[in-house]
């Protein structure tokens, strides 16, 4: 029974996103682990965790202070993060 946890910061994917990264993880891991047989699916759990922004930190700075220091890159985190 494969377990993928996934960690990013929330708004940086939006729901779709989300959906089809698990997805596409899934289908990976029942092609490779489960040798192609659907019935694999069952058993293959994916979790996506979302962090706050702040909690990041890349090469000493903050995922906060990116977005801060990056108007478009803000307004795509903005939009994902307003999604339903």
């Amino acid at each position: 029974m494969p377990f993928v946890n996934i960690r990013t910061f929330k708004g940086a994917l939006s729901n779709q996103e989300r959906k089809e990264l698990q997805t596409k993880i899934t289908d990976l891991l029942v092609q490779y682990e489960g040798k192609g047989n659907p019935e694999f699916k069952k058993f293959v759990w994916v979790m996506l965790e979302e962090e706050e922004p702040k909690n990041w930190m890349l090469g000493g700075t903050t995922i906060s202070d990116m977005l801060d220091n990056n108007p478009s890159y803000k307004k795509n985190y903005l939009a994902n993060r307003t999604e339903k």
